[in-house]
């Protein structure tokens, strides 16, 4: 009796101090959300134009019916699972930076519900709300969570499916459960096509040899993979073979004139060996060392993991070795040789990758924290103590990192994100003007694609309006190529009566008299609308 009031307690205490991880994991994210990073993220607001287009029309902005891939920018093209993720908030919301970066905020705390599902099942209880832990303070999970990038749904999937793969030892259904998420893989990141499958022919052949699974089961489980998987390898397909687009009644695998995606895989370089230096060292830099990247993936001095967690990697992949050799509990042991081979093929796809930054390679991140986590548990078993060292370095970094976010990186990423800009765009909305002339030297001299998609976000252009189907838009019957310019204004001599809107770079703003024109200022854009029409 005495044994089950104290198990009991246990039990409740275990249950309270997971409920707090949780929801200090959660609050974490949604402080300041979706404000911080401020600004618009070009590809995420491409994803979000898109998936507007798909509420109301069912096609993307440029009039392709169910897309399997974005034409996005025409030269690259951009994977489409996150912006069909996005329609129904976009339908409840609107257009709007919540609509936009909801989604993956979602699909981050499932990923990390799944890395903790991992954990559980193949080391303990305690080592799964140790990985919860670690993952609420974690800066690469943190920052991706709160910005909308397509590459950066990959991990959250691929996790979730070795959860229900894992799970499937226990539970048959979840094998199938696993091989849904497997296979939305294939819509969230070009490079997992040379990942997910060799991962799946591998741990399938494992399981086979461990007789966890029939030949029965395993041609199942290909059929649900292929059965989700397949537009997306017929649009590969397609675009290898140069064929011809083909429309079915439900999707549509388009060819893309114009790519140079393939050149940012190692096997199209024209010097591979110098090329494969250069991707081991990038590999290193940005994975083991962790250097500082992209302003919008890491901040300096942080890392991704934190500079200190790269001795408990290693070492928690060396634990994880052993247990895939000697691990006499056959789940475990299970557990331990598919979280291996997630690890070398992760690595794999990095060396594969021409000079990857952190978005890149994301989907080697949650193996490392996985490997962090088994390593501090194991030192903190052998030696006790070190717990609180441990605790206090991570408290002391996560504050600093915290603190450093929501101030200095707040204001730099505000400005790399178009934060101005953004701000400018919205105001001249507001004035409802005929015609707009737009600067394109936001990214670069003359980035005006850029310059559009924001533009089709914030003004939430109507894609059939975009396509020229039709002229009328918001009571104005002006083309849209006519009513929007992106191009710098001509002399102020020629606009003088107009019913127009210029966003230039402040720099420019001497060439409009204040005595004709009103200029309103936006860090380093402004505004120039006619006096006329004040």
């Amino acid at each position: 009796m005495e044994f089950t009031k104290e198990f009991r307690k246990k039990m409740n205490g275990r249950k309270v101090c997971f409920f707090l991880i949780c929801l200090g994991l959660a609050a974490v994210r949604l402080f300041r959300f979706p404000e911080i990073p401020g600004g618009l993220n070009q590809d995420g607001a491409m994803g979000a134009v898109d998936a507007a287009a798909l509420v109301r029309y069912g096609t993307d902005r440029f009039g392709t019916w169910l897309p399997v891939h974005f034409r996005a920018w025409g030269y690259g093209q951009m994977s489409v699972l996150l912006a069909y993720l996005t329609t129904p908030f976009i339908r409840i919301f609107g257009l709007t930076k919540l609509a936009m970066r909801l989604p993956i905020l979602l699909a981050s705390l499932a990923g990390a519900g799944g890395v903790y599902g991992i954990v559980k099942k193949v080391f303990g209880e305690k080592e799964g709300m140790a990985v919860l832990l670690f993952i609420a303070v974690n800066p690469w999970h943190f920052m991706q969570s709160r910005w909308a990038l397509d590459c950066n749904l990959f991990p959250h999937m691929f996790v979730l499916g070795i959860c229900f793969l894992l799970g499937s030892l226990e539970k048959k259904k979840n094998l199938y459960l696993s091989m849904l998420f497997f296979a939305l893989c294939m819509y969230c990141y070009g490079v997992s096509f040379y990942m997910v499958p060799f991962f799946l022919l591998i741990v399938c052949a494992l399981l086979l040899g461990q007789k966890k699974v029939t030949w029965k089961e395993a041609l199942l489980c290909l059929l649900v993979y292929m059965g989700i998987a397949w537009p997306i390898y017929g649009t590969m397909l397609i675009n290898f073979m140069k064929w011809e687009t083909v429309k079915l009644p439900f999707v549509t695998m388009e060819y893309f004139e114009g790519s140079i995606r393939s050149g940012d895989i190692l096997f199209f370089s024209e010097q591979m060996g110098s090329q494969l230096v250069s991707n081991l060292r990038s590999l290193i830099r940005v994975v083991f060392l962790q250097k500082e990247d992209l302003l919008w993936n890491s901040i300096k001095g942080f890392g991704t993991l934190y500079l200190c967690s790269t001795p408990f990697v290693l070492l928690g992949a060396l634990r994880v070795l052993r247990g895939a050799v000697k691990e006499e509990e056959p789940a475990r042991k299970i557990g331990c040789q598919v979280l291996l081979c997630y690890w070398i093929f992760a690595l794999l796809t990095g060396i594969l990758i021409n000079s990857v930054n952190v978005n890149r390679i994301n989907i080697i991140f949650y193996i490392h924290i996985i490997f962090a986590v088994v390593g501090i548990c194991f030192v903190v078993r052998k030696w006790k103590p070190t717990l609180y060292l441990i605790l206090l370095a991570y408290v002391i970094q996560s504050a600093m990192f915290f603190q450093c976010y929501f101030t200095d990186w707040a204001q730099s990423i505000d400005k790399a994100f178009y934060g101005d800009f953004v701000e400018a765009l919205d105001y001249a909305r507001e004035q409802n003007c005929d015609y707009y002339y737009i600067t394109p030297d936001t990214q670069y001299q003359g980035s005006w694609n850029v310059s559009e998609i924001l533009t089709l976000f914030v003004f939430d252009i109507d894609a059939r309006y975009f396509q020229g189907a039709t002229d009328s838009w918001e009571n104005k019957s002006i083309p849209y190529w006519d009513r929007f310019r992106y191009v710098n204004p001509p002399e102020a001599s020629q606009l003088s009566g107009w019913n127009v809107a210029c966003i230039i770079r402040s720099g420019e703003a001497y060439r409009f008299p204040t005595d004709t024109f009103q200029i309103t200022f936006f860090g380093d854009y402004a505004v120039v609308i006619s006096q006329a029409l004040q």
